[in-house]
């Protein structure tokens, strides 16, 4: 039985590069198949698109703007922004173009923590691609394929980290831990200070804070800080410290207030329960391999040959665990995409662990076939439920879907006033109002006026404009037989006044 099992583990050392290759085209599958098809989210999402989408239409690449006003409410500085429209310059005004650059930034993001990973053993690498392959939560919201700001913050927060444990071999990681931390601040402003605390904290335990000299503290601040202060410069030849100080109120003050910030406040272990001991998802068992190893290396230390990995990087790993995860559990306002950055050290740190005990001469038998239960069922198990859920399930939305259907940016539509009055099922309700959702859809479409009112400001409505309404409101607004219908698939209704 054991020859067997080694053969396999030599077969794994030997193909090394096909399985990596084979494991980097499943993560790709998962981030961009059907990454249009999913109704877009009248969430960050939306807000995110309208900005970007405005900012295009002004050459503006410095203010964000919602519904042409300069935009107080999403308070993050520029980079998210420009990555959605280099996403739409890419791909044209789609929600595939919209959510493009979230999805590379997750499938670089494993690509390169899986090289990292291969420091540990070729089996650690493997196992790091196969546990973010099956990490579901950022799947399913906020990061891999929504056009928020959160996938790119992942990666610069990664990249950081990943630096910031070579510091011990190459000192110019110092600028590159520099360099991130500004980049992931201009995607998500004063969540960047959780790569200081990290980073701050690991140069201190690992003395190599004292080693630090002149010439490099300069690099490191130079890169830190400039793109920041530069940014901040143009920001404030625009309007001053306001833009500042809603920063702050917003991404201080509110979210740490008593409470939480619009009603995501949460207990302290809300974390712990809702992710890292969740036995539903791949994170409760991770995170029993990685308190079994460290109960390992601390009941019964394991000679310096035997250890999976450096004290330096086992301290730098945990600090990049713990820090956002105690940081953000301390905070009043608690979302799941908080805490996302956690995930990444989890999957690596676990990886090294399951290596290791896979590889050990002595190992128990039961140990061993609890190792490759995980590692040969239950991982293509929740890799399984990922893509069911979260890629196969996209849902769309019906309204969304008519929109889609009846506009087309060289269409004679295109750029007209229109109105909505309808179910919207994203709402569960009617509406007469564009929700931030449709609204993207409608100026994605067609460059649409959108206009709130419903039909009876239409009725009202002096010039030539578009109605969209659910079939039933007909019977609401019997004057409205006297125009032209423009497309009719059973739900909905354009209308148009000449």
């Amino acid at each position: 039985m054991r020859r067997y099992y080694d053969g396999l583990l030599k077969l794994t050392e030997r193909y090394y590069w096909i399985c990596f290759l084979l494991l980097c085209s499943l993560t790709a599958f998962l981030c961009f198949r059907c990454l249009g098809i999913g109704a877009i989210d009248s969430w960050d999402e939306a807000r995110h698109g309208i900005s970007a989408y405005e900012m295009m239409q002004r050459g503006d690449w410095l203010v964000n703007t919602f519904c042409g006003e300069a935009d107080y409410w999403n308070v993050k500085p520029p980079l998210s922004f420009l990555s959605v429209m280099a996403g739409f310059s890419l791909l044209g005004y789609t929600a595939a173009g919209l959510r493009f650059f979230s999805a590379l930034s997750y499938l670089l993001t494993s690509v390169l923590t899986g090289l990292f990973a291969r420091r540990y053993g070729s089996l650690a690498s493997l196992l790091t691609m196969a546990f973010l392959a099956a990490n579901y939560d950022p799947f399913k919201a906020h990061l891999v394929r929504a056009g928020d700001a959160d996938s790119l913050y992942l990666l610069l927060f990664t990249l950081a980290m990943l630096a910031m444990l070579r510091l011990t071999e190459d000192r110019r990681m110092l600028c590159v831990c520099g360099l991130c931390f500004s980049l992931a601040f201009l995607t998500k402003s004063f969540h960047a200070g959780m790569i200081a605390a990290v980073g701050g904290l690991f140069l201190l335990l690992t003395g190599e804070l004292k080693r630090m000299r002149p010439r490099e503290w300069a690099g490191f601040l130079l890169c830190a800080l400039l793109p920041v202060l530069l940014w901040a410069v143009c920001r404030y030849q625009y309007d001053g410290l306001t833009f500042f100080r809603h920063m702050y109120e917003a991404d201080i003050a509110g979210r740490t207030a008593s409470g939480g910030l619009e009603g995501h406040g949460f207990p302290f272990t809300f974390y712990l329960t809702s992710i890292f001991w969740n036995f539903d998802l791949i994170y409760g068992f991770l995170s029993l391999i990685v308190l079994a190893g460290l109960l390992c290396l601390w009941i019964r230390p394991l000679r310096k040959r035997d250890t999976p990995l450096p004290a330096s990087d086992l301290t730098g790993i945990l600090l990049w665990l713990l820090v956002p995860l105690c940081g953000f559990s301390l905070v009043s306002t608690k979302l799941m995409w908080y805490v996302y950055p956690c995930i990444v050290p989890l999957c690596l740190l676990a990886a090294v662990f399951l290596s290791a005990f896979l590889q050990t001469e002595k190992a128990p038998a039961w140990l061993l076939a609890l190792g490759l239960l995980i590692t040969g069922a239950g991982t293509p198990a929740f890799v399984w439920n990922n893509y069911a859920d979260n890629v196969r399930g996209a849902r769309s939305n019906d309204l969304q879907t008519f929109v889609m259907e009846q506009f087309d940016r060289d269409g004679d539509l295109t750029g007209s006033a229109v109105y909505l009055d309808a179910y919207d099922p994203f709402l569960y309700a009617n509406t007469d109002g564009w929700e931030q959702n449709m609204r993207l859809l409608a100026m994605l479409e067609g460059d649409l006026d959108c206009r709130d009112g419903g039909a009876d400001a239409f009725l009202r409505d002096p010039e030539p404009c578009l109605l969209i309404l659910s079939i039933p409101f007909l019977a609401d607004h019997p004057e409205l037989a006297v125009y032209e219908i423009l497309a009719d698939n059973g739900q909905y209704l354009l209308i148009r006044k000449p």
